[in-house]
């Protein structure tokens, strides 16, 4: 017959074996221990010496041995969050923990037992798949310098670890897909909404090829000298109160890189058009009286605050389904200023920089008109000759 194990305590009606460690003394002096639990006193003895080797090897447990998962959760949640970051750099975490790590395959893995390997696995498994994943990095890389910094791992995984590219032998026919819309579509459009807000900012991105986040955010005082300056931008938060509770606000946020700090010349159509804008503003303002925020937007609400993204959005929809145009995203309007540009003979590196891109090789996705340009430009030789 079997040899029954010894134990030592019973938790709600299991017995085990329990063995103690002190781990430190507190501020009043008084010890500090920890426990191990096991079926068998030799098995909750290997937990103890287990735990032993990990801080004689200098890492510290507590949260090394967690999965990476529930150990990034504590660090954005308990450190990140208290940091001094801006509420839409910790959404952006919390969206990216929460989208790509949670549940992933190495997201499951204990902190202390993730390598190279295990993390170069996670790249190629979300390579094709997920256009977020320098975000993904980064997020990871700054995780792992805590955990080293506090003693939770001796070595950091992500240290000399390069992004996977797509295998160079590899031929693709899938190109991104340029939606614009034609000269017609947008005079169709424009004429189809009125005298409404959301024809001029639909005006002003055709015109400008400025992101509709940057729009919102426009002051007056960014107009000068028949510039705009695009310095900010606007978009929704998750502002949270804990971690179940949250809500959407709207925040001025810098834009999404150094270089989409930019000026943009103002076309004479626009400028026109900008002084009929102020007096559709003049008016809501007379309209709605002392309960008007005062504001110096270039684009406020009709009550003077910032106009709600979502709001345009739907406006947005709802103009193309009364002008009877198929639906392309707001984003086109972008994309219908570059393509009129490079045909009108804009060089790449120009477009580039009014759209503030942080690479030409992003607006190269452009490069299809540029081709359709130069072969109207050389057919126009055939005229040389009689």
């Amino acid at each position: 017959m079997a040899r029954k194990p010894i134990t030592n305590t019973k938790i709600n009606g299991t017995e085990y074996f329990r063995t103690r460690l002190l781990i430190r003394y507190d501020s009043n002096g008084k010890k500090v221990m920890k426990n191990f639990y096991g079926s068998s006193k030799s098995e909750a003895e290997n937990k103890k010496k287990e735990y032993i080797q990990m801080i004689e090897s200098g890492i510290n447990p507590e949260l090394g041995l967690m999965s990476l998962e529930k150990a990034i959760h504590s660090w954005l949640w308990n450190i990140e969050r208290h940091a001094g970051n801006k509420s839409s750099t910790f959404e952006r975490y919390e969206s990216l923990y929460r989208n790509h790590i949670l549940g992933s395959s190495i997201g499951r893995i204990s902190v202390v037992d993730i390598n190279k390997i295990s993390i170069q696995k996670f790249y190629n498994e979300i390579l094709d798949k997920n256009k977020s994943i320098e975000s993904i990095r980064k997020v990871l890389s700054k995780f792992f310098q805590f955990a080293l910094s506090e003693g939770y791992i001796v070595r950091n995984p992500m240290l000399g670890m390069k992004l996977p590219k797509k295998h160079e032998d590899t031929i693709s026919d899938k190109k991104e897909e340029v939606i614009t819309f034609t000269k017609e579509e947008l005079n169709t459009l424009l004429e189809s909404v009125g005298n409404v807000k959301i024809k001029y900012i639909i005006m002003f991105a055709a015109l400008t090829g400025a992101r509709i986040g940057e729009i919102l955010a426009l002051e007056k005082s960014d107009i000068s000298n028949d510039f705009i300056k695009i310095q900010k931008s606007i978009r929704n938060v998750r502002i949270y109160k804990d971690q179940n509770n949250y809500h959407y606000e709207a925040k001025l946020t810098r834009p999404k890189s150094e270089s989409s700090i930019r000026e943009i010349p103002i076309p004479k159509k626009l400028k026109s058009e900008l002084k009929n804008l102020n007096i559709l503003v003049k008016e809501e303002k007379l309209k709605l009286g002392p309960a008007y925020n005062e504001n110096n937007l270039l684009f406020p609400s009709s009550t003077g605050t910032y106009l709600d993204i979502n709001n345009i959005r739907a406006s947005w929809k709802r103009a193309l389904i009364g002008a009877n145009i198929p639906y392309k995203k707001f984003h086109a309007l972008r994309h219908t200023y570059a393509t009129q540009l490079i045909k009108n003979g804009v060089d790449l590196l120009t477009v580039s920089r009014l759209l503030g891109h942080s690479s030409i090789k992003t607006t190269e996705v452009y490069a299809h008109t540029l081709e359709e340009t130069k072969i109207e430009a050389v057919q126009s030789l055939n005229d040389m000759f009689a």
